[in-house]
């Protein structure tokens, strides 16, 4: 059965813009070409779209709210969990109602529309939103379940980020590498100390006696034009004393960075490593193929569903708190050796 993943991938738009339009929300505009495309699509795939007779009354609808650091027309993560979240309700005879960004939220009009929605029976929060728009949504919303949302008030489903990372930049080190840069963001704290992704880095350097410096860390916000941008600075800067690999905390900053070192004229993995974070679907098909950390993200948004619907049907006496397992997958990025004994000890054997 379509999806609205399946749409938004063909149009090239969010799966946020393609519910809003095929259930006829007004609160945001959508240009009339994007629009028909998105209709057009939807029909040719079968996707099945209430009349505008019937808007939905009856359905049973949860929505969906996500972080604003990656507000941008497609994003991998949040897309494949939103992907897991609909399959799952689907089954049970729910639907994604809406899905919003944090920045989205803050327009009066559509915060009026997610709490006084009379058809949506629980809230999704994809990752933390500023405390007084969560507050409200708390005070407005029965159930609200969280993915990666710190609050000890409400089911949440998450996965350690900074062991994951860790264990990313411990692989580098393993492999011979004392010199990695790091690429990241943080988060809505804006203090790099408090991101998870750099706490795993930082630690995988301290554990393994390593300096933490300075400038061998890139704040891209999260941004992968940003990512390709400052990588493309940093090599012409810093040309006579270049790390020898590069952690990014998420892939697509990862597939920035590697294009920044090509165009430089520098080769992977031979001058330089690189291992990404998530596991998004084309880390497999860049060249070479991308080292990261498989994180679970469709089976994410399953047990969020399943979360939401626990909530409705019969609540847990407490909110529970379940964490999802993660997995390294070490591919030909960052399977560069140093020269020396110690590196060739450390040599991992291929599979």
């Amino acid at each position: 059965m379509p999806t609205l993943k399946d749409i938004a991938d063909r149009v090239g738009v969010s799966v946020s813009t393609v519910s809003r339009v095929l259930a006829n929300d007004a609160n945001r505009t959508v240009n009339t070409a994007t629009k028909q495309k998105i209709w057009d699509v939807a029909r040719e795939l079968g996707y099945q779209i209430k009349s505008s007779g019937d808007d939905g009354r009856g359905a049973r609808g949860i929505g969906c709210i996500v972080s604003t650091l990656q507000n941008r027309h497609y994003h991998p993560y949040f897309s494949v969990i939103c992907d897991g979240i609909e399959k799952e309700l689907a089954k049970h005879g729910y639907k994604i109602a809406f899905t919003y960004t944090q920045e989205e939220l803050k327009k009066p009009e559509i915060l009026k529309h997610v709490v006084q929605d009379s058809q949506v029976e629980g809230l999704i929060v994809i990752e933390g939103i500023e405390a007084k728009l969560y507050n409200h949504l708390k005070k407005h919303m029965r159930n609200i379940v969280g993915i990666d949302v710190s609050d000890p008030d409400i089911p949440s489903i998450s996965y350690d980020r900074v062991e994951a990372a860790r264990q990313a930049v411990h692989h580098l080190i393993e492999q011979g590498h004392r010199d990695i840069l790091f690429i990241g963001g943080t988060g809505r704290s804006g203090k790099f100390e408090k991101e998870k992704r750099y706490r795993g880095y930082r630690t995988a350097l301290e554990q393994a006696g390593l300096p933490i410096r300075a400038q061998r860390i890139i704040d891209a916000g999260w941004e992968p034009n940003n990512a390709y941008q400052l990588m493309l600075r940093y090599l012409d800067k810093h040309v006579e004393d270049l790390p020898t690999a590069v952690f990014a905390a998420s892939d697509i900053m990862a597939m920035a960075a590697m294009r920044a070192i090509a165009e430089k004229g520098y080769r992977i993995p031979s001058e330089f490593a690189i291992v990404g974070f998530d596991d998004n679907e084309p880390s497999r098909y860049t060249i070479p193929p991308l080292s990261t950390i498989h994180i679970p993200t469709y089976e994410i948004g399953v047990v969020a569903a399943k979360t939401m619907l626990q909530c409705i049907r019969d609540p847990y006496p407490l909110p529970i708190k379940i964490l999802v397992p993660f997995e390294p997958m070490f591919r030909q990025s960052s399977e560069w050796i140093l020269p020396g004994e110690a590196a060739h000890n450390n040599k991992r054997t291929a599979e």
